[in-house]
């Protein structure tokens, strides 16, 4: 009994899943045509549940339109204007370098560098020819990165200031004299007997020799006012509109008798943003004996420069192109000192 029973009772549950299956399928049919567009089977019934018919596609898009949206969709997109197109600056064209063979060469757009390695009479010195395109590339740097820092290695200066040519400058910190601008910033303001080399703001150079009456606090304020970019302090000067001056028998920072041979760091320029750097060897036994500043005034004649002035010298004396040391210095490496000339 019980078996029947069950059994019984899964026939009416198989019956009554027939007949919920067809009610789904006629639902499915139903939902199908209506979607289709066909028509629903003439069932009153199936009709009451048969979704409201929707509103043809054309008749929607025949309703109005408000105006503004009307005219937004139908003007024209407005072109993205073309971009403005940088200007390219004009490069000046190099000049005629003042060396005619070159054994170490830098060029890119803004910097022309030639270097002359040269051994005369026994003396080992390097002539570079400088050209840049803006005063700017003349640049200083201040050993521990600011003014009267602790001394350094010229190569850890010209690392830091991004330079791929450098000297050493005037060792400012190694004295007291003098009037100190760099970078157009007046740091010094005393009395010297020094000459003071001068860089204004177009990269041209001068030379101040008399100072016996000079009020250092007003040619400083003086300087600053012009728009000077950089002063250095040492000297002598060498050549002033490209003849070699007589030595002031008064100038007492160095000897400058004509037998007195040193390694010597000296800068001329030859024309706008052109300058011809020297650095000569010296005190070296086999290998290079120095310059006079006589010498070295004949040879910034023959470079073509208009003027001239010679900076610290000694073992000081320091040329660096690139991340190399190209001379000798005399103490055997390099001395710390307290500022370089970069480009």
């Amino acid at each position: 009994m019980e078996k029947r029973y069950r059994k019984r009772r899964q026939r009416r549950i198989g019956i009554a899943l027939l007949v919920a299956s067809a009610i789904a399928a006629i639902a499915l049919v139903i939902a199908f045509c209506s979607r289709c567009g066909g028509e629903a089977p003439a069932d009153p019934a199936v009709d009451a549940m048969a979704p409201a018919q929707t509103q043809p596609v054309a008749a929607a898009a025949a309703q109005p339109v408000a105006a503004g949206t009307a005219q937004s969709a139908a003007a024209p997109a407005t072109p993205t204007p073309a971009p403005t197109p940088t200007p390219v600056p004009t490069l000046r064209p190099w000049s005629q370098p003042c060396v005619a063979e070159y054994d170490y060469q830098y060029e890119d757009a803004t910097r022309y560098i030639h270097i002359d390695r040269v051994e005369e009479n026994g003396t080992t010195y390097f002539v570079a020819d400088v050209q840049l395109q803006s005063a700017s590339q003349f640049g200083t740097w201040f050993a521990g990165d600011t003014y009267g820092g602790r001394d350094e290695p010229l190569s850890s200066m010209a690392r830091k200031a991004g330079a791929v040519f450098a000297i050493n400058a005037d060792n400012y910190n190694a004295h007291e004299y003098g009037v100190i601008i760099r970078d157009g910033v007046l740091y010094r303001t005393r009395e010297t007997t020094r000459n003071m080399l001068i860089v204004d703001q177009n990269g041209d150079f001068t030379v101040r020799t008399d100072r016996a009456d000079d009020d250092p606090e007003a040619v400083g304020a003086e300087l600053v006012a012009q728009g000077v970019l950089h002063t250095f302090e040492f000297g002598p000067e060498l050549v002033r509109d490209g003849v070699a001056v007589e030595f002031d028998p008064d100038f007492n920072v160095i000897a400058t008798h004509d037998t007195r041979r040193e390694p010597r760091t000296d800068i001329g320029q030859i024309g706008p943003l052109h300058y011809v750097v020297i650095v000569a060897d010296g005190r070296q036994d086999g290998y290079s004996r120095g310059l006079t500043l006589q010498e070295l005034q004949q040879l910034f004649v023959r470079y073509g420069a208009q003027t001239a002035m010679n900076l610290d010298g000694g073992g000081t004396a320091e040329m660096w192109l690139c991340g190399e040391i190209l001379n000798r210095p005399s103490g055997g490496r390099e001395r710390s000192m307290s500022d370089i000339i970069w480009f």
